[in-house]
């Protein structure tokens, strides 16, 4: 700090020095450097030195200044007085000017220039109200000429007017006239209004979105509620739980906040979960417990936009949305994750479907950066000039804030200086609505949950996802067999007209709610273990209503089918026969050391009997189709070929083909050779064996190694199992991974899940094959390197389509044009075993899916076959391109019409559909809702059907009543 002079001459100027005056900082440009510029603009409005000088603060730049004129005071920027000319502090002594270095702390900075203003004078107490206003004062009329200038417009300010308010407000708060000091603050700020008007005078806006974690301690909104300036929490359901349990009177104030109109509520599901890659039955439980959260705590308000803050972005989610009452929506991800930004604020989000929201699609600047206070009015300015709704959004976690963000709040109490502060609920009533159409593909969008995983160290960052999924298709089975089981014994006149259409819950809702809780909210191990103790229960309940009236007396089993596509499906027969025949709905069976295994075909939703014990009379032989040829595994319909040399199979093919469709092998990604060039582990078999040869079940199993290609050390040891059963197309692989190399194991918990993984690599002939990934059961075509889905990719030819099912296995990585990484291991991963599968020529990808994931439930009776025969169906969807996804009874259907059912249905192959949806009785009334249960339209009943039509890739659901 330098001064000069012995006495100010009576003309005193207050000149800030800062780094890019009148532009855009560079993005490079350091925060604290940012920082300490916005201190020293807003620091040189502090009512006590207004009262000392003669005229407004004035910002130039620090690389040309102009030479200081006697009385100057020139604050340096804190880092910006490296760029001064050399003697320029020698220049400003000569002329009896000060150069005063600023700093971050703008009450220190005050208190030193108003000693060398007045020594002796104390700038009154940091705190003072007053003086923060003052402060938003001179960061106001800075955004504001950043503003005029990022719009070329003339400066229209009338500066004569500013000055005078201004400096007779400070002069007021010094003489402890406070009421005068706040009108004089008042009518300066409308001044700084009126000079934005006069160069947009139509409405723009500005938002306030203020984060909100259920990890958050009590009082974490207190900041903003005590502003009283419009602001918008955007919190999942559980984050508003969780704060009421916490801090009531938050919530409390909230509600309160709301309904006066200067707060508003966006979120959408209960936690914030990796939703592109979930269930979508997980999906539907986010919605629908986030929106009873949401209403409990908001006096029963539903939440009309969609937002979270974790990256949630996928194309059918504006659809799912609209099915949950949403009207709007943010189209961002504020963690990581790739997403496209179009050139306009705000679009119509389509859905594949049709559906659509107003959206919000301009990313949000950060309050917690202090660089961003120098780009909040050229965003603005740009906003202006390009949208046809001006706006700008500013999200933050609710403290702590950067200081320019306080400043922001103060001058929105006092007016809209650059913009109008709203609410993100008046932002979308008050703007007007879009009419441009915004239709993303699954391939605009990179999800970033991997990297998040590895990062924290989860020790499954892979196999979390497949636990989830395993364990939620094991609930929604129970639900659908539960739900038939109900049906089929629930009493005729249980239900009557007096019954309100939303009944109350019954016993096994109670329970499925018990266990759907911890499921989606991560507590997987009480969630499995609630499972266990449910599903025995629905079996032998649906199974004794089906096989009650049985008219013979073989013992054996009822195989319950709780999907809604026909299968041929594995089963286990505990007790059954060693020399048990194929009979009726049983294509095959054979002893194995779990017991006789045998397969089983079945309509959707539907249940097959089968004998414990061949009758006399069975002699049917053995398939000849299925069996084992050296190391080719053969079934009816497709011939896998294992290479013993590798342990991985060489060639996958249907019967007759001559061309190989697909190879499999393991591979170590992200080893270096002696040159540090990227190299490629070797995999070597080390032995190979044939468990079963047929007449059910055909398995090998092959060991081996994963060996570095320089030095030769053992890498991974690994066991694959290949299985095919009689009358399946699928190819099942087991991987069980056994030993892993200790420098492996670092080198993956360190590195990028992306670079450095365990992974089953898959390979094809043909490098024009295209690749279809489904999401949310419907496939789409996909060219990314790296294709995210739990389900399947279909790798398809003119006239092949070979599909790989994953189960779970969400992270793939494509090499080139003929090879595809499916991720096993990366990070720290503790999971060694995995299961996937192949099948070929299959026309729904989904049902696939389906029939991998979901196992059949298997019941051992005393008597059988039931009167109705070996084999029937309960409900029966008449397309095989329409998914069932949930079945639920239903205790009081619309209008006390009755009890029945409601399912959800997907059209997946994205061509509109007419089916039939039948079921075991007659319905009495049908009615198609949204997701909340609100009358979309009634439906007909035909005989014992609910004829409905679907558009390409509709969400469906659709209540029918069965019983009075």
């Amino acid at each position: 700090m330098e001064t000069s002079g012995e006495e100010l001459p009576p003309s005193r100027r207050l000149i800030v020095m800062v780094e890019h005056p009148g532009k855009e900082i560079p993005q490079s440009f350091p925060e604290s450097q940012a920082e300490a510029a916005w201190a020293a603009i807003s620091a040189a409005w502090h009512p006590a030195l207004l009262a000392r000088v003669d005229s407004l603060p004035i910002i130039e730049g620090v690389e040309f200044p102009p030479y200081p004129d006697p009385g100057d005071v020139r604050i340096v920027a804190q880092g910006a007085g490296q760029r001064l000319p050399q003697d320029y502090r020698q220049l400003a002594t000569d002329a009896n000017a000060m150069v005063v270095e600023g700093g971050i702390d703008r009450h220190a900075l005050v208190r030193s220039l108003l000693d060398k203003l007045e020594p002796g004078s104390e700038p009154g107490d940091p705190g003072d109200p007053l003086v923060g206003d003052f402060y938003a004062l001179g960061t106001a009329r800075w955004w504001l000429k950043d503003l005029t200038l990022a719009m070329g417009h003339a400066d229209c300010l009338d500066l004569e007017s500013l000055t005078r308010e201004t400096l007779q407000g400070a002069k007021d708060w010094l003489a402890g006239e406070r009421t005068g000091a706040s009108n004089r603050l008042r009518a300066a700020f409308e001044v700084l209004t009126q000079a934005r008007e006069r160069f947009y005078p139509v409405d723009a806006y500005l938002l306030d979105l203020v984060l909100l974690d259920p990890a958050l301690p009590a009082g974490s909104l207190a900041d903003s509620l005590a502003a009283r300036t419009p602001f918008s929490v955007i919190a999942p359901a559980s984050a508003i739980d969780r704060t009421a349990a916490v801090d009531p009177d938050a919530v409390a104030a909230l509600r309160t906040a709301v309904t006066d109109g200067w707060a508003d509520v966006v979120g959408g599901t209960y936690g914030e979960i990796a939703e592109p890659l979930a269930p979508l039955t997980s999906i539907l439980w986010q919605y629908r417990k986030g929106g009873e959260v949401y209403r409990t705590h908001l006096d029963d308000r539903n939440v009309e936009t969609l937002a979270t803050r974790r990256f949630a972005l996928y194309p059918q989610r504006a659809q799912l949305a609209r099915r949950f009452g949403f009207r709007f929506a943010l189209h961002l991800g504020l963690d990581s994750g790739r997403f496209p930004i179009p050139i306009e604020t705000k679009r119509l989000w389509e859905s594949p479907d049709g559906s659509h929201l107003e959206t919000l699609m301009r990313p949000p600047i950060s309050a917690d950066r202090p660089s961003e206070a120098s780009r909040l009015a050229w965003r603005l300015g740009k906003s202006m000039k390009d949208d046809h709704v001006a706006t700008v959004a500013i999200a933050h976690w609710p403290n702590p804030v950067a200081g320019w963000f306080v400043d922001f709040r103060r001058m929105n109490s006092y007016s809209p200086v650059l913009a109008r502060l709203v609410t993100v609920g008046d932002y979308f009533h008050l703007s007007d609505r879009p009419w441009e159409m915004f239709r993303p593909k699954p391939d605009d969008y990179t999800t970033p949950y991997l990297d998040q995983a590895v990062a924290r160290s989860s020790p499954e960052p892979i196999s979390g996802a497949v636990r989830h999924a395993r364990l939620r298709s094991r609930l929604d089975a129970l639900t659908v067999i539960d739900a038939l089981a109900e049906s089929l014994t629930h009493p005729a006149s249980e239900v009557g007209d007096d019954v309100p259409a939303r009944g109350p819950i019954t016993a096994s809702e109670a329970r499925f709610a018990a266990i759907e809780e911890p499921l989606e909210t991560g507590h997987l191990v009480q969630a499995e273990s609630m499972l266990d103790h449910e599903e025995e229960r629905a079996r032998v309940r649906l199974a004794g209503a089906i096989a009650g009236s049985s008219a013979g007396g073989r013992p054996g089993f009822l195989v319950l089918n709780p999907l809604g596509i026909a299968r041929k499906a594995p089963v286990v027969l505990p007790g059954a026969s060693d020399n048990l025949m194929a009979e009726g709905p049983l294509i095959a069976a054979q002893p194995t050391e779990d017991g006789v295994v045998g397969v089983v075909e079945l309509a959707g939703f539907g249940f097959s009997w089968v004998p414990r014990d061949s009758a006399p009379e069975s002699t049917l032989p053995a398939s000849a189709f299925v069996g084992v040829d050296g190391q080719t595994l053969r079934n009816e319909t497709t011939e896998v070929e294992i290479d013993p040399a590798t342990g991985g199979i060489r060639s996958l093919r249907l019967r007759g083909e001559t061309t190989a469709r697909m190879g499999q092998q393991i591979a170590v990604v992200g080893l270096l050779d002696e040159k540090g060039q990227a190299a490629s582990s070797r995999m070597v078999g080390e032995d190979f064996t044939i468990d079963y040869a047929g007449p059910a079940l055909v398995r090998a199993s092959s060991v081996g190694k994963l060996v570095h290609p320089e030095d030769g050390r053992i890498l991974v040891r690994f066991r694959q199992e290949f299985r095919l059963w009689s009358g399946r197309p699928n190819v099942e692989i087991d991987v069980h991974l056994d030993f892993l190399d200790d420098d492996l194991r670092t080198q993956l918990a360190h590195a990028s899940p992306w670079s450095t993984y365990v992974a089953c690599r898959w390979a094809w002939p043909d490098a024009t094959s295209r690749l279809r990934r489904a999401g949310l059961l419907s496939p789409s075509a996909t060219e990314t390197e790296r294709p995210e889905t739990p389900d399947a990719i279909e790798i398809s030819t003119r006239s092949q389509r070979t599909t790989l099912l994953f189960g779970g296995l969400t992270h793939h990585r494509r090499h080139g044009t003929r090879m595809l990484d499916t991720l096993l291991l990366a990070g720290a991963e503790t999971e060694r075993s995995f299961k996937l599968g192949v099948v070929l020529d299959h026309d729904h990808p989904f049902r696939a899916s389906q029939d991998f994931l979901t196992p059949v439930c298997v019941v051992p009776t005393e008597a059988g076959p039931p009167r109705s025969g070996p084999s029937g169906w309960l409900i029966q969807v008449e397309s095989k391109a329409i998914a069932v996804v949930q079945v639920e009874f239903v205790k009081a259907t619309a209008d006390g019409r009755g009890w029945g059912l409601s399912l959800i249905l997907v059209e997946t192959s994205g061509y509109a559909a007419r089916c039939k949806v039948r079921f075991f009785r007659d319905p009495i009334a049908a009615r198609q809702t949204d997701f909340h249960g609100e009358l979309i339209i009634d439906l007909p009943c035909v005989g014992d059907s609910v004829p409905l039509d679907l558009t390409p890739h509709e969400m469906a659901r659709i209540e029918v009543t069965l019983g009075s």
